[in-house]
Parts: C-alpha cells; sequence; structure tokens
C-alpha cells in the first residue's frame, strides 16, 4: 500500500486502482487468466498546500490532482492507467479538457479520439518526461503508461465538476493501442484504427511558466486554467496539433 502523501498542509491518502479493478482493458488475456490481484497505482486528489488554496480551488472550480504509477508489468503490457473520457462541459459541444505535467519518471500518453459505431478517428501519443505539459483536448479520451523501471509520478489539473467516464474503454477492452513489450500494438475489437501521430508536449510558455516548472504554481492565477472549465472558448492555443 502507497503512503499517505504531505502536500503542503493537505494529509492525503490515495485512491487505489487495482488490476481487477481494470481486468476488462488489459490486453494480456492469457496471463490475466491466472495473474493474482494487486496494486497498479494511487490516486491522490483534492491536494492543495493549505486551506487558503484549497478554498481558491473550490471557488474556481478546478482541481489538482497527484498520481503514482510504479513500474510493472501486465503480462506482456506495461503498467498503465485504466482509461477515460469526459463529458460535454455544460453549454457546450465539446467535452472537458486536462492538463497533466510529469513530476518525476517519464510517461506515454495515449490520446484517441472516437467516432461512430467503434471507430476511432485520431491517435496521438506523447512521450514525456519529467518537467513536461501533456493537455488533452476536447472529446479525447486518454491513458497514462509507464513503459520505464522507474516510479512514475505525475500531476493533473481539471475541472472539479463532473466524473471521468471509463465505460468507453471498457466496452472496447481497452484503448485503441496497447503498448507491449514488443512495441504498440492496434486494439482489434474497434471497427477501425489509424496510425499513430507523435506530438510533442505543451510549451510551458502558454500557461506563463518556465520550461520544467510546477504547474501547481498556477495556483497563483486561476484564470490561466480558465479553459479548463470552458473548453469551447481558449483551446485553440493549444489545439494545434489535433486540428
Amino acid at each position: 500500500m502507497q503512503d499517505m502523501l504531505i502536500f503542503g498542509e493537505t494529509i492525503r491518502a490515495p485512491d487505489v486502482r487495482t488490476l481487477y479493478d481494470m481486468k476488462e482493458v488489459v490486453a494480456d488475456r492469457e496471463w490475466l487468466k491466472t495473474a493474482e490481484n494487486f496494486e497498479l497505482y494511487y490516486m491522490y486528489r483534492e491536494l492543495a498546500r493549505s486551506e487558503e488554496e484549497f478554498r481558491l480551488m473550490r471557488e474556481f472550480g478546478l482541481r489538482y490532482d497527484i498520481t503514482v504509477i510504479p513500474p510493472a508489468k501486465l503480462g506482456k503490457e506495461y503498467v498503465k492507467t485504466a482509461g477515460h473520457y469526459h463529458p460535454k462541459a455544460p453549454k457546450a459541444d465539446v467535452s472537458y479538457t486536462e492538463i497533466y505535467q510529469v513530476l518525476e519518471g517519464s510517461a506515454t500518453y495515449i490520446l484517441q479520439k472516437a467516432g461512430r459505431k467503434g471507430r476511432i478517428l485520431d491517435v496521438a501519443v506523447v512521450e514525456a518526461e519529467k518537467g513536461d505539459i501533456v493537455f488533452v483536448p476536447p472529446d479525447y479520451g486518454h491513458i497514462t503508461v509507464n513503459r520505464s523501471e522507474k516510479i512514475l509520478k505525475m500531476a493533473n489539473w481539471v475541472c472539479r465538476d463532473f466524473s471521468s467516464l471509463y465505460e468507453p474503454f471498457k466496452m472496447f477492452g481497452g484503448g485503441a493501442y496497447f503498448l507491449l513489450e514488443d512495441g504498440f500494438v492496434r486494439n482489434s475489437n474497434y471497427a477501425s484504427v489509424p496510425k499513430i501521430r507523435w506530438i510533442e508536449p505543451e510549451d510551458a510558455k502558454k500557461f506563463g511558466l518556465s520550461p520544467g516548472e510546477d504547474v501547481y504554481r498556477l495556483i497563483e492565477d486561476l484564470q490561466v486554467l480558465r479553459f479548463l472549465k470552458e473548453p469551447q472558448a481558449p483551446v485553440g492555443i493549444f489545439e494545434a496539433a489535433f486540428c
């Protein structure tokens, strides 16, 4: 069991995701038949360094989380998050967005946009190292993979007014691609899956940050993160790679 996290004045126990919690999305079905349950990763939600900063987040409608993913293998597959989409924002034709930052280790982010009848319209992959920021655009689901031998620790900023949608990934047995020891493999449960596009992490300057600077510092000016609550508005400045 992962330890409690001390973050400023906040002490938080993790929400734990186990193998059996996400057995529907594991690629290696033969391995899964005999695999015993174990803890995969740990989510520390609603963190703030002080009660005042916590109040600011709540008033603005945002949430800051940290997720810890130790290295592991799910049979032939690298350890990953379960994968989820976001619901559409009120009065908008697009879903909520999210930003991530790698705090320790390295991460592979798999972003996918779904069409109708099991068709995937786009798949983008971002390889991120410590300090890198990754933007999840409107209408994209996403999975994070730790393919390294080190602990991955990442932070995210997201709107606090919705619950993530896990069912679309479960329905198709995982994301559009699995990341195995031999590389990326398409998930044949989808009707069609395009080739992977490789994109770069976001420029920290878009957020008023220096390269590698901690995104938690945005607590000082939460207006910069307004697009997380209103994805229909200024999202275009982040979306060039997805047009």
